[in-house]
């Protein structure tokens, strides 16, 4: 579901996700930044669409500050076993729907 996810992701343009590439082993996770969004803000926008994440420096603000994000801090989607397909369709289409509306100023 990881790979689903980080395949998926490339499609929205004003995302920017950090980490592996999808073929390199990594933790079930998509930490993302949204262009011109605080992260904040991006995780209470999904949650608000019914994907919960979690938003913050996720104990590695020296690993953020090292990318330059200012805040310090990223959105995260936790992928688990149990998440289906659908449930990462689900949260690609709720972060396209938070990037156009921030695209729009809302």
């Amino acid at each position: 579901m990881t790979a689903l996810a980080l395949c998926a992701a490339p499609d929205l343009p004003e995302v920017t996700v950090y980490g592996p590439p999808p073929e390199v082993p990594r933790a079930p996770v998509l930490a993302c930044q949204v262009d011109g969004a605080d992260p904040m803000d991006v995780a209470r926008r999904l949650d608000e669409l019914g994907v919960e994440s979690r938003a913050g420096c996720h104990c590695a603000t020296l690993a953020h500050r090292d990318l330059g994000l200012d805040p310090p801090a990223s959105c995260r989607l936790s992928l688990a076993m149990y998440t289906s397909p659908d449930d990462v369709a689900q949260a690609m289409d709720a972060l396209a729907a938070v990037v156009h509306a921030v695209r729009r100023g809302r």
